[in-house]
């Protein structure tokens, strides 16, 4: 394929995208306000809410360095995973549940000296729907019944464009802040976090840089997307992109089977990347997309956070695009 025929190629895309997720409500005011702070050695805590869709309020934390600069500053929008733990949501983002350290991505970030803004997703947290379940529930402890962020309406839900449109309310409220330097704005996450993150690039491009954990459950059979992995990386292009994903995740295989090679178990995975590669490489930005494989799971190890914060750094801080 060339250059002149991506171009083409990737305005079908964006339309087939466009027509899969379906009409995103219009995004007007976002009233925000402050409901509570608290400060930090490292960064001040402030728990703000705005707008979303007509009648609802996202609430959120936004994480400010104490330490940095004067001036505005590069920031990142930080989106939490699922695991069924429907209760918690931003939370452990910020680091307030001990139990998941490797998910306290938001207050990591903010300690190397980004603004971090880091809300419920949709039916999590404290957006939680009563009709689904108790505020303290989970999916876990409802044993399967559509109780978390998975259930028809939520974020994998029929209304296909809402984890989208949350995310764009997000960057609207960064581009606004006094703090945010709105060229450069990042986004991570991990499972969930990271497959809104896939699923919000293409359409969003205010986000100028972006890092994933334990994403591309569009590629499982169970979990269809309007676009293939590969196709979805290739729209992201030639903004950075970078994945850390694990030889034993789930995501990375529809079969089962243990006794699969790694080689077998990331075939798939590899080939999207080196199939969106050469869209990078008609942009001639090969470099700005990466990847940090690691033996192990559905996991956001020590190594491959800090592989993430460095892509941040370098693509957000050193060298924006």
């Amino acid at each position: 394929m060339s250059p002149d025929d991506w171009t083409a190629r990737r305005e079908e895309l964006l339309a087939r995208l466009r027509g899969w997720c379906g009409a995103f409500p219009e995004r007007g005011p976002l009233n925000a306000r402050e409901t509570a702070r608290r400060e930090y050695a490292t960064h001040t805590e402030v728990q703000v809410e705005y707008d979303g869709e007509p009648g609802e309020r996202i609430p959120a934390y936004l994480l400010l360095p104490r330490n940095a600069p004067m001036g505005c500053l590069p920031a990142v929008f930080a989106a939490h995973q699922c695991a069924w733990q429907c209760d918690i949501g931003k939370e452990q983002v910020v680091g307030k549940c001990a139990d998941l350290p490797d998910q306290a991505y938001g207050l990591e970030l903010v300690r190397e000296g980004f603004v971090v803004l880091a809300p419920d997703a949709n039916k999590v947290g404290e957006r939680y729907d009563p009709k689904l379940r108790e505020a303290w529930q989970t999916a876990e402890v409802l044993k399967g019944q559509h109780a978390c962020c998975t259930a028809p309406g939520g974020s994998w839900g029929s209304v296909r464009w809402k984890p989208v449109y949350d995310v764009m309310r997000g960057i609207d409220y960064l581009s606004g802040h006094e703090r945010v330097d709105g060229q450069r704005i990042g986004m991570l996450g991990h499972s969930l976090g990271a497959d809104t993150t896939l699923w919000t690039m293409p359409l969003e491009e205010r986000i100028r840089a972006a890092a994933i954990s334990g994403g591309g459950l569009m590629m499982t059979k169970w979990l269809p997307y309007g676009l293939p992995y590969a196709e979805i990386l290739s729209l992201i292009a030639p903004r950075p992109f970078f994945e850390v994903t694990g030889w034993r995740d789930y995501a990375n295989c529809e079969s089962k089977e243990q006794e699969l090679s790694t080689d077998e178990r990331m075939c798939a995975k590899r080939a999207a990347h080196d199939a969106a590669r050469e869209v990078y490489r008609f942009a001639g930005h090969e470099e700005a997309l990466g990847r940090f494989e690691f033996d192990g799971g559905h996991l956001f190890p020590a190594e491959g956070r800090q592989a993430a914060y460095a892509w941040l750094k370098r693509w957000l801080v050193d060298q924006p695009m």
